[in-house]
């Protein structure tokens, strides 16, 4: 007895198989489905390509020999349209012509198939073009992700370099300038300065992230809440800013201690840049059925609907700026969303009655 095709991991290919005749759909159908894909059947040649418009398939099984629109006629079309010219189809076809199946190659057909089929070399065959699909997709989705990274922190640092590049030839320009003025002159270079150096170790700090997975342990979170408070207290200090946390039950949550540390000092750090002098912030956690989630609400500007859109987007600044204008990297909030998925968490952004933010992070309880 044949073994049981391993499933695909991850969420189920999507195949479109086009054949006139309806039991070959149905054999074909419930193999591929048996095997974890998922599929969509297609009678003609113009019911595929109305198929393949609101459904682009991970692979396309094609009869070669169809009336009307045959194979062929269904492959010219694909290979003509941008968004399905690299789509892998494979030929069914009961053709063993040496012609007809060069002229399939030639046509842009990845592989065929001839009829009566066996059911595993069709199963294998599928199976090995949707992993290549899927992986040319991965890679094209690094490609563009890596390039728009460049670009992002090319055009972050060219601005830093500016504004230092600026300050100095003004102080050069202007070398019998008033004290006062090249006080300023030289701040405007240390703090510009200071922040690409914060931008580029939150960058460094994303990548290393993505490249090492994360080991989780129970947390307590008084502790946590405790260590941010203390690691933050001078900078309220400075503002007379007041740190309230309120606790009900004690409350044990599963993450990785540093990445949980890192996204609680972010989200108080925010919460003091943002408020004004003399202002409340609360802390708080809660339980919500297996999972916990601590609040960090502030009454700063609050967040605008079109910011809220970009909020977790990297290397994003919004409109607020902080009230005695505080540095920021653009890359804290989304590095913290990152680090909250990727133990299992989430994070999120909600307006506060009265105005405000409230930044809530959900963790499982351990």
């Amino acid at each position: 007895m044949p073994s049981r095709p391993r499933p695909l991991p991850g969420s189920q290919p999507l195949i479109l198989v086009v054949d006139d005749q309806e039991p070959n759909l149905r054999v074909v159908g419930a193999l591929l489905t048996r095997a974890g894909f998922d599929v969509v059947p297609a009678l003609s040649g113009p019911e595929a390509l109305e198929r393949l418009s609101s459904n682009p398939p991970d692979c396309v099984l094609l009869d070669m020999r169809m009336p009307g629109m045959d194979g062929f006629a269904v492959l010219e079309q694909l290979r003509a349209d941008a968004a399905t010219r690299h789509l892998p189809v494979v030929f069914l076809t009961a053709e063993t012509d040496r012609e007809v199946l060069v002229r399939a190659f030639e046509a842009g057909a990845v592989d065929y198939i001839t009829k009566p089929f066996v059911a595993e070399e069709l199963m294998a065959r599928v199976r090995t073009h949707v992993e290549l699909k899927q992986s040319r997709d991965a890679l094209a989705r690094l490609a563009a992700e890596k390039q728009q990274v460049a670009e992002i922190v090319a055009h972050d640092l060219r601005n830093y370099f500016a504004n230092i590049s600026f300050a100095a030839e003004m102080l050069l320009d202007d070398a019998q300038a008033p004290l006062e003025k090249r006080k300023r002159l030289a701040e405007s270079i240390r703090a510009s300065t200071s922040s690409g150096l914060l931008f580029l170790q939150a960058f460094l700090e994303q990548q290393s992230q993505q490249q090492h997975g994360i080991a989780v342990e129970p947390l307590p979170c008084k502790q946590l809440l405790h260590e941010a408070i203390d690691l933050l207290q001078r900078a309220a200090d400075e503002k007379k800013i007041t740190l309230s946390l309120h606790l009900g039950e004690t409350l044990v949550v599963c993450g990785q201690r540093a990445a949980v540390a890192h996204i609680l000092t972010n989200l108080l750090s925010n919460a003091i840049k943002y408020s004004p002098a003399g202002s409340v912030v609360n802390l708080s956690a809660s339980r919500q059925a297996d999972r916990a989630r601590v609040q960090v609400a502030d009454r700063g500007p609050g967040i605008s609907p079109r910011d809220q859109e970009r909020l977790f987007q990297r290397y994003v600044r919004l409109s607020p700026t902080p009230t005695q204008g505080e540095s920021s990297t653009g890359l804290g909030l989304s590095l913290a969303k990152h680090k909250a998925r990727a133990m299992g968490g989430d994070l999120w952004y909600d307006p506060r009655p009265g105005g405000g933010s409230v930044f809530t992070l959900e963790l499982p309880l351990a």
